[in-house]
């Protein structure tokens, strides 16, 4: 063995100045001195050395939340005497010290319920309504666009029509014939214009 590496085989010192284990036993007694080593077992109960009360960290209990259903009915209860807004299990008003548990308070508390329902219907309707109008608007704008760009194809069609006419191309206005004669003059120009390719 290289001597370089032979240090490595005494990385332990001796204790209570005794030598160096031998390299040949030592893998022998490092297993029955590890061996015979206890894990450290539960720690004894007893008081905090801090004086902190530990039990606080234990389980999160259960909610005692409970959420009340209402039915249909508003989740505030509207003061008859002043108008302010509570919520739906106030017996007195905070604001005037009126009772919000008797039979007139109900009774406006179902008129109100069904007022705020009326006017949610009335603003549904009116969204569809409004969604209608756009969706028709967005209809006659295509077919505003879809029109004019027909005029613009004929125009151009009636301004290369008349180009073709009065350079001696004229003739019949039919599309056939119309395109039959433009490439007969495009072969004609591009034969004046050096021949063919090839």
């Amino acid at each position: 063995m290289p001597s370089r590496l032979r240090r490595f085989l005494h990385l332990e010192r001796p204790r209570d100045g005794g030598a160096a284990p031998d390299p040949a036993t030592g893998a022998a007694d490092r297993a029955a001195r590890f061996g015979a080593v206890q894990p450290p077992g539960p720690a004894a109960a007893g008081p905090s050395a801090t004086g902190a009360r530990l039990e606080r960290f234990g389980a999160e209990p259960e909610p005692a939340l409970q959420l009340l259903d209402r039915g249909d009915r508003l989740p505030f209860t509207r003061c008859l005497r002043c108008g302010m807004d509570s919520h739906a299990l106030a017996v007195e008003c905070p604001g005037c010290g009126a009772a919000l548990d008797t039979p007139e308070q109900r009774a406006a508390d179902e008129r109100l319920r069904v007022e705020r329902a009326r006017q949610a219907g009335e603003e549904a309707r009116a969204a569809a309504a409004r969604r209608e109008a756009f969706a028709r608007e967005e209809a006659e704008e295509a077919g505003a666009r879809r029109a004019l760009g027909e005029a613009l194809a004929q125009e151009v069609g009636e301004r290369e029509r008349r180009r073709l006419e009065a350079e001696g191309l004229g003739g019949g206005p039919g599309p056939l014939e119309l395109g039959a004669r433009v490439l007969r003059a495009l072969g004609a120009r591009w034969g004046r214009g050096g021949g063919g390719r090839g």
